[in-house]
């Protein structure tokens, strides 16, 4: 999914303008431990890529643009498989676009306004449902374990936003998260160690997290990107608390809308995967 808008014209051939992209990058090589230790990047064949960009444009023709700027791409399996360091890159980026069928720039007017209503201020309510599934790391007696196969991640978002225009809203969210790998370290079988590691079943509120985030959000034609940093109120045992997340929201409708997004703890630590199907209200 690629989208980008003009932030600043110039004038009708020269504006400054921003992209994103979301999607997914294939080919990657498979961490055998023991044969190749150095690619602790990634160890799945396909991961999901982000970027974002800021670059300059300029239309030479009705039918060729030129740009250049800074781009920023993130690679990531988003901890559904270990390891998972992930991939980050900043560059120069240069491009070339031909239009089949462009407007006429002499004759297509710049639209200025856009009708009264969709600048007004006014309250939405996003209620998000996801799921993923997750590796999980835990440290016994100061020694990190990798636990054998996968856990289970559900959450529940209660968001109500301020839509300041017809392009930004800012606001914040209640989240709920329960994560079958929470809190396990406290619950180590003594005597298990690495592919046998085993743990008892924790209790259910030690695999809660509910948390409090302050969000801000970009609205697009079909897509809205939401940011958001939160803080865990409660979490458990031995979770960080302070977290971060990156949402695409893709609406099917006005009100019903697809969420893709990611989880991360202290801006490097990876979490899981957001999932799921959210309603405006």
């Amino acid at each position: 999914i690629y989208q980008g808008a003009p932030i600043v014209k110039f004038n009708k051939r020269f504006w400054l303008g921003y992209e994103w992209k979301f999607g997914a990058a294939f080919g990657w090589k498979h961490h055998v431990k023991g044969s190749n230790d150095k690619n602790s990047a990634v160890s799945t064949p396909v991961t999901a890529h982000m970027g974002i960009a800021l670059k300059l444009h300029y239309q030479l023709s009705s039918n060729i643009q030129i740009s250049f700027g800074a781009e920023g791409s993130h690679f990531s399996n988003g901890n559904t498989s270990w390891p998972n360091l992930g991939v980050n890159s900043i560059g120069a980026s240069i491009g070339l676009a031909y239009t089949i069928n462009p407007h006429n720039l002499q004759n297509n007017a710049i639209v200025t306004e856009l009708p009264t209503t969709a600048s007004q201020p006014k309250w939405v309510y996003d209620i998000t449902a996801y799921g993923a599934w997750r590796k999980r790391t835990v440290t016994i007696n100061g020694i990190p374990q990798l636990c054998p196969g996968k856990f289970g991640v559900a959450g529940l978002q209660f968001a109500p936003m301020r839509q300041l225009n017809q392009w930004i809203s800012v606001g914040g969210a209640i989240d709920f998260q329960y994560d079958e790998s929470g809190g396990l370290t406290k619950y180590w079988v003594e005597g298990t160690t690495d592919n046998n590691i085993k743990f008892y079943r924790p209790p259910f509120h030690r695999q809660i997290n509910i948390g409090l985030s302050a969000h801000a959000e970009l609205t697009t034609p079909i897509f809205a990107l939401n940011t958001g940093f939160g803080y865990d109120i409660v979490c458990p045992y031995g979770d960080k608390r302070f977290y971060q997340s990156l949402t695409l929201k893709t609406f099917i409708t006005r009100q019903l809308y697809l969420n893709t997004g990611y989880r991360l703890g202290n801006f490097k630590n990876p979490q899981n995967l957001m999932l799921g199907i959210g309603i405006r209200l």
